[in-house]
């Protein structure tokens, strides 16, 4: 024996119950078609929203930057790692943001642990949505304040917890599109609160960030309230088609993550390369409005659609449209049978989305088609047909 028998344990009631992960391997690049296997596959599951991902600019900036500044940083951002393409990077994110000053680090993940992990100390309050994502609940657990969550559709604990008085410092934090059911943060209720009660907001921009907007600033920006969320989270993995986080704010507050905050102080620089290709896709974002418009239009079609074959969509107002089925056996089931018919769709279940919540979640791109889209709907009406899907009681 090796010691691992309580592993195989673990992966065996995982099995069971329909939870165990694997993934699929893609053998091009990222865009509304994939090649999997050898097969061409519509993929449906991708945050690349904007098509960026594989844009020629972007691999124009990447060959650029490669030639001037080798791949890779080679130290962390306060030895040696700071490098041209991370500053020219963060002015213009902070200027994109709307906020004083911007700091990059290597993920969205890490810089919602850098935030949390930094700024709320013990004897703050941190109130989060049920529903933030697990870099917002994990950081929070480790802030050392005291946190609790809030439900969305009922702010009345939010604010109970907020009108006290015995807490030093209290700060509200959300995504403003939530990544599994696509539906919104009620940032002008959560602006109202932080207003009432001298709280500082955080916005995790995350899957709005390039997509929404009259810039492409997010979902705050679209509300016209960028300039009431103090702490501006985002990350460039997602429309931005390449990887890490942004942190913008005021710059006392970044100055102090530079000083203090762990994730930032004591890892390798994210590659100077992929900064030159998010600034690239910068550029694109603000000069090429049209994909926004070809993303909403693309999102408001496809709820148009599930909704008249009657699926739950749950609230989804974006370019993530969850079909929520409930089991885990039926989301394995629907997922696979749209594998066999050309679409590559995830099953998303338990610990990702609450138990008998699984779901299909499927993530629109720009790019996507208008024939690739009414393929897509045509194939869920026949796994609807043939008992795969479950349309809701009318």
């Amino acid at each position: 024996m090796d010691g691992f028998e309580f592993i195989r344990r673990q992966l065996d009631e995982l099995r069971e119950a329909n939870l165990v992960r694997s993934w699929r391997t893609v053998d091009s690049a990222q865009g509304p078609v994939v090649s999997i296997d050898g097969r061409e596959m519509v993929l449906f599951c991708s945050n690349n929203y904007l098509g960026l991902a594989g844009h020629p600019a972007t691999a124009a900036a990447v060959c650029d930057a490669v030639r001037r500044y080798g791949y890779g940083a080679a130290a962390s951002r306060l030895v040696s790692g700071t490098m041209r393409p991370h500053i020219e990077l963060e002015a213009e994110l902070a200027t994109f943001c709307q906020k004083e000053a911007a700091l990059v680090l290597p993920s969205g993940w890490t810089a919602n642990e850098a935030v949390l992990t930094t700024l709320p100390q013990r004897g703050d309050l941190v109130l989060l949505d049920k529903l933030d994502h697990a870099s917002i609940i994990d950081a929070a657990r480790a802030s050392g304040a005291e946190f609790h969550t809030y439900r969305r559709g009922s702010l009345s604990r939010a604010e109970k917890l907020l009108a006290s008085e015995s807490y030093r410092q209290k700060y509200i934090v959300t995504e403003s599109i939530f990544s599994m059911d696509g539906d919104a943060a009620d940032i002008k209720a959560l602006v109202e609160l932080k207003r009432r009660y001298g709280a500082i907001l955080v916005v995790d921009e995350a899957h709005a960030f390039g997509c929404m907007g009259p810039t492409g600033a997010g979902y705050c920006e679209a509300m016209g309230l960028l300039g009431e969320a103090d702490i501006v989270v985002a990350t460039m993995s997602k429309a931005f088609g390449a990887t890490g986080g942004v942190v913008a704010a005021a710059k006392p507050v970044i100055e102090l993550l530079v000083n203090k905050a762990r994730p930032f102080i004591y890892t390798t620089a994210p590659s100077p390369v992929n900064c030159a290709a998010a600034l690239a896709n910068l550029g694109t974002i603000r000069a090429e409005p049209e994909r926004r418009q070809r993303l909403a239009k693309n999102a408001s079609y496809l709820r148009e659609r599930l909704s008249a074959m009657g699926l739950d969509t749950g609230e989804s107002c974006s370019h993530v449209v969850p079909v929520i089925i409930g089991g885990e056996k039926e989301t394995l089931a629907a997922s696979a049978e749209l594998y066999k018919r050309g679409f590559f769709i995830a099953a998303i279940r338990p610990p990702t989305v609450a138990p008998g919540t699984s779901r299909l979640r499927i993530s629109l791109q720009s790019e996507h088609t208008a024939q690739q889209l009414e393929r897509l709907c045509s194939a869920i009406e026949e796994l609807v047909t043939c008992g795969f899907l479950s349309a809701r009681p009318r």
